[in-house]
């Protein structure tokens, strides 16, 4: 006869979940110490010294004379060796060697501050190894504030160890996190306070104090209000808390805020540890692909930064092998912690047994007895010897036995598992217990021992449903008798505002029926001193205006006599303008063939600026000037002066009314003189007509003026010594007035200037 239990479903519910139960009940806001850096989220604790560091810190200890730099070097090289990220034995006590040097030679020359350090370090180290003697001895040899880091040194590890009874844990807990307290308050650590105030309120969410979880809250609120950013130092704990209490939707909602507060503020120093327990709840939600991408990704983090948790412990890799072995990948379980087993060997007593929980079940999985009956042996062995986890272990081999068919075996060990649970032991676990038994005895024939182990398999399951059902009423009740009190204390409040606001109102007609006495007397009071500073605003106003009608007057003659002597200025520069004009052109008759050449460019440029001064002189604006008409005056000019008619040259325009300031229709007049001159002179020779073109147009939020023609055209601008001096000219009025100038030569030569009229 073969009856198989389901696969997994006892060892993966009680062996899986008794490990995890460890995790919980040793780490929980303590956080076994492995980080320094991690330590100063939690409590005080030195900075971690990265491993790279060995070789200068041995060479410093061999070379210095120093007897400070010699003690910090001490301290460093213990820092060092305790945060290695594989926990070796041997460097945990190699670092306490160190410390205790750094503390004895530190006390020697009265160094505090590497006393402070040696002491801190220690701590962790006494954490670490679980001597709790050793360490309450520390807080005697330090001053206040390193005292008082050593108290919350010793409330975390008192309230993370592994105990019995763990409510005298978190009361002594709570003592050393308010002696921390009394001392941070008296010397102004405001951080260290707020740290043991923390620690009491999750210490008492586990003594089921009634306000815990409000007080908890009021931190978070207290963290937020001060700017403090990594949240996931609080509400990692919190996770842990409520996934202990199986407050599934909670813990969730804790664990999703740890990660988006390791996202938002990068610092990774927990992250593995966020991630483990995210894994958890994702195996435990039977998650199983999430639980591992999990487990992964942590492992991740712990090859940079070991923390609760390491890159070598046997635990995160429990956790993957068993969601292997629920996705059914059974071959993929064993062959996983069987590698892991062979890279990173058991450090002791613990590791061993963690590793041969997985093992067992593992090989039992594949139906391999006989290698899994070996490993639950030596399990077994172990805890017979240490008497620690006896019943799990006889139950795991009576499982073995039970899946192999050896039924006799399989009772004997599965009664003795029995008798060694612990009555709280009401959990799922005990209900399959009672399920194997029922198996084995009904195999071998006890079938009165088997139906009454079945029926307490079936009662056990009834009690779960029932408990769990008395525990939805009472929630309910709980929320009910609430919502009770809520609306008793919403109708007592309404009466008491409506009281409130009755009497508020008759003590309002009173005042106001003594302010009507007093406001009609001060209205009467106000209408007349008003009319009295209406009516001096008044006069005040009437002396005003005619004042200011006579200094209007005044500015206004001034305004017109500078108006006036502007335009007599221009007038004036006209003529003389007009003067020079003349002269150089008298002057042009008698001279050489060269020098009429240049004394004709200077008086088409004089000629240029008479006329823009004439055109000021004579408009009603002295400020601007019609540029538009300016130009079409000049273009008569210029082709009366070339006699183009005759040659057979047309001059046309395409111009937009424009009226532009002196200081820039001035050099643009200039500029286009010099353009148009030069297509007069230069553009046809040889040819027996032609046309030039003047245009300006708005373009692109500026005005763009254009002078073309359709002559020889120009070959290199401003290149030859007759064009040079004015194209240096049109260069660099353009350039004082902001101006673009080019040159395009196709089929004669068009000159583009861009400028703004603002």
């Amino acid at each position: 006869m073969t009856m198989l239990l389901e696969h997994g479903t006892y060892s993966e519910n009680i062996t899986l979940w008794k490990q995890v139960k460890r995790w919980l009940l040793c780490c929980i806001l303590s956080l076994t110490c492995i980080s320094g850096r991690l330590y100063a989220q939690y409590y005080p604790a030195p900075a971690p010294v990265a491993a790279n560091q060995l070789h200068t810190l041995s060479t410093r200890l061999k070379t210095t004379r120093n007897a400070h730099e010699r003690i910090q070097t001490l301290n460093a090289l213990c820092n060092l060796y305790h945060n290695l990220p594989y926990k070796n034995p041997a460097d945990l006590t190699l670092a306490e060697q160190y410390a205790k040097q750094a503390l004895a030679e530190g006390t020697r020359i009265n160094d505090q501050a590497g006393m402070s350090e040696a002491l801190l370090l220690l701590g962790q180290l006494y954490y670490f190894s679980d001597a709790l003697d050793s360490f309450e001895q520390l807080p005697g040899k330090a001053n206040d504030s390193t005292r008082a880091k050593l108290f919350l040194q010793l409330s975390f590890y008192i309230w993370g160890r592994d105990a019995k009874d763990k409510t005298q844990d978190y009361l002594r807990s709570n003592d050393y996190a308010r002696k921390a307290a009394a001392i941070t308050e008296r010397l102004g650590l405001k951080d260290l306070t707020l740290m043991a105030a923390r620690n009491i309120a999750i210490n008492n969410l586990y003594l089921k104090k009634p306000d815990a979880e409000a007080d908890v809250l009021k931190i978070i609120a207290t963290y937020k209000r001060t700017g403090y950013k990594k949240l996931q130092y609080i509400y990692y704990p919190l996770t842990c808390y409520f996934d202990f209490v199986r407050q599934t939707d909670k813990s969730y909602y804790y664990s999703e805020a740890a990660v988006t507060a390791v996202d938002a503020t990068r610092d990774t120093l927990s992250a593995g540890d966020i991630y483990i327990e995210k894994s958890v709840l994702a195996y435990r939600r039977e998650k199983y692909e999430e639980a591992i991408n999990a487990c992964k990704q942590a492992l991740k983090y712990y090859e940079h930064q070991p923390s609760i948790y390491y890159v070598s412990s046997p635990m995160v890799h429990e956790i993957i092998s068993a969601a292997y072995n629920k996705m059914g990948k059974k071959t993929e379980a064993t062959n996983y912690i069987l590698n892991a087993l062979h890279q990173y060997p058991p450090r002791g007593t613990q590791d061993s047994i963690t590793y041969l929980y997985r093992l067992g079940n593992a090989f039992r999985e594949e139906k391999a007895f006989d290698k899994s009956e070996t490993y639950f042996k030596q399990l077994y062995a172990i805890s017979s010897r240490l008497h620690k986890d006896e019943d799990y272990a006889n139950i795991s081999l009576g499982h073995v036995y039970l899946d192999a068919g050896e039924f006799e075996k399989a009772r004997h060990y599965l009664y003795k598992g029995l008798s060694l649970v612990k009555p709280e032991e009401n959990t799922a676990g005990l209900r399959y217990l009672h399920y194997m038994i029922y198996l084995a005895d009904s195999a071998t024939q006890h079938y009165l021992t088997a139906i009454e182990h079945l029926n307490k398999s079936n009662d056990q399951a009834a009690a779960e449903a029932r408990l769990e059902q008395d525990k939805v009423v009472r929630q309910m009740e709980v929320a009910y008798k609430a919502r009770e009190k809520e609306q008793e204390l919403k109708l007592k409040n309404q009466n008491i505002i409506f009281l409130q606001r009755q009497a508020q109102a008759q003590k309002e007609k009173l005042k106001q029926s003594e302010k009507i006495g007093l406001l009609t007397a001060g209205a009467l009071v106000l209408a007349l001193a008003i009319m009295v500073l209406l009516f001096f605003f008044y006069r005040q106003k009437q002396k005003s205006s005619r004042e200011m009608t006579h200094k209007n007057q005044q500015l206004q003659k001034l305004v017109s006599e500078k108006e006036w002597l502007l335009k007599e200025v221009h007038h004036r520069v006209k003529n003389n303008l007009h003067t020079i004009f003349c002269l150089l052109e008298s002057q042009a008759r008698t001279a050489t063939p060269e020098a009429r050449n240049a004394l004709e460019k200077s008086t088409h440029r004089i000629y240029a600026m008479s006329l823009f001064h004439q055109k000021v002189y004579q408009s009603g604006n002295i400020q601007q000037v019609d540029f538009g008409n300016y130009m079409r005056e000049f273009l008569l000019f210029l082709q009366e002066g070339f006699d183009l008619e005759t040659r057979n040259i047309r001059v046309t325009h395409e111009m937009t009314s424009i009226s532009l300031p002196l200081n820039l229709a001035m050099p643009l007049a200039l500029i286009a003189n010099e353009a148009l001159t030069n297509a007069a002179k230069y553009a046809f020779e040889g040819r027996s007509s032609g046309e030039i073109n003047l245009s300006l147009h708005p373009h692109e939020q500026a005005y763009k003026m254009t002078i073309s023609d359709d002559g020889i055209g120009i070959t290199h601008p401003g290149s030859s010594d007759r064009q040079s001096l004015g194209m240096e000219l049109m260069h660099g009025l353009c350039a004082d007035i902001g101006a673009a100038i080019n040159f395009e030569v196709n089929n004669g030569t068009r000159i583009n200037i861009a400028f703004n009229a603002g």
